[in-house]
Order: structure tokens, then C-alpha cells, then sequence
């Protein structure tokens, strides 16, 4: 009778423990900057003119990326508004501490079970914002770490 009492105390902590780690709109930020609350201005005032510029006209919406080193962000050219970041070096975290070498148990322990696909080889730890699941927070595992961090709010993606 205790051991049920016991393994039954245990599993709901565990599944508190996954479900209290769901993403939240705080969570597609970095550095000061929030995915879809921010537009291009603020990336300039914040890090200052980039060194390179892509404009894609093939997506839809068309984008305009700001490349930094280390980190690029995609503004939709319609509204300005941010809705891609890429973090590919370790000088930049997640809210809760996640980097780029950041292993997979660290992933799930902050942000719970992921969403797990493989796209052209790459495997990818997937979030999803519950209130907008366009919204999402993407580790690439390829390595067997994190290799790279997106935050996305892009309709023509997987």
C-alpha cells in the first residue's frame, strides 16, 4: 500500500513538473528582444545597423533578415514585425538558461517533452506556444546537443 501511495505521489509530481514547463510568450525572447512584440527599430537600437542584409521575396510573407554574429532575426517586410531568430553560438540564452551546447537533458528539464522531428536529417526538439501554435520555440539536437536555437512565427515552415 505504500509503494502505490509513493509511485502514485511521484507521477503526479513528474507530470506537474512537465506541464508547469510549457512554453509562455516570455519565453520567444532574447536579449531584450520579443518575437512578434518587437519590430526591426527596436533590433537596431538594441544591436546597433547590421553588417548584412538578405531580403527574401520568395517567402510569404516577404522577409528582410538582419544577420549579427552569432544571431540573425527575420522581419516581416509587410508589418516589420520580428518573426524568425536564430541563436547559433553559446554567447546568447534562452529564458531559462539554454545555449547553444546546452545538452538534451537540459532541454527537457526546463522545458519538458518536446516535440521530436527529423527534417532532412536534422533532428529537432519542437515547443509550441499553446495560445498560438505557429508560435515555436525549436532546438536542433543534429549534434546530440543543442547546435542551434530558432524562435519562429513563420506559416510556410514544417
Amino acid at each position: 500500500m505504500k509503494k502505490t501511495v509513493l509511485w502514485l505521489i511521484l507521477i503526479l509530481i513528474a507530470s506537474t513538473a512537465v506541464c508547469s514547463a510549457a512554453v509562455n510568450r516570455d519565453d520567444f525572447a532574447i536579449n531584450g528582444i520579443q518575437l512578434l512584440e518587437d519590430q526591426r527599430t527596436d533590433i537596431i537600437i538594441k544591436f546597433g545597423h547590421s553588417k548584412k542584409e538578405i531580403t527574401d521575396d520568395n517567402r510569404k510573407p516577404p522577409m528582410t533578415y538582419l544577420i549579427y554574429p552569432g544571431i540573425r532575426f527575420g522581419t516581416a517586410n509587410t508589418t516589420k514585425q520580428i518573426v524568425y531568430m536564430q541563436i547559433d553560438t553559446s554567447e546568447y540564452q534562452t529564458k531559462r538558461g539554454i545555449t547553444v551546447g546546452g545538452t538534451n537533458y537540459k532541454v527537457i528539464q526546463e522545458y519538458g517533452e518536446p516535440e521530436r522531428q527529423t527534417i532532412k536529417g536534422h533532428r529537432y526538439y519542437i515547443y509550441h506556444l499553446e495560445s498560438d501554435p505557429q508560435c515555436r520555440l525549436i532546438f536542433d539536437m543534429s549534434q546530440g546537443y543543442v547546435s542551434r536555437i530558432i524562435f519562429s512565427r513563420l506559416t510556410d515552415i514544417p
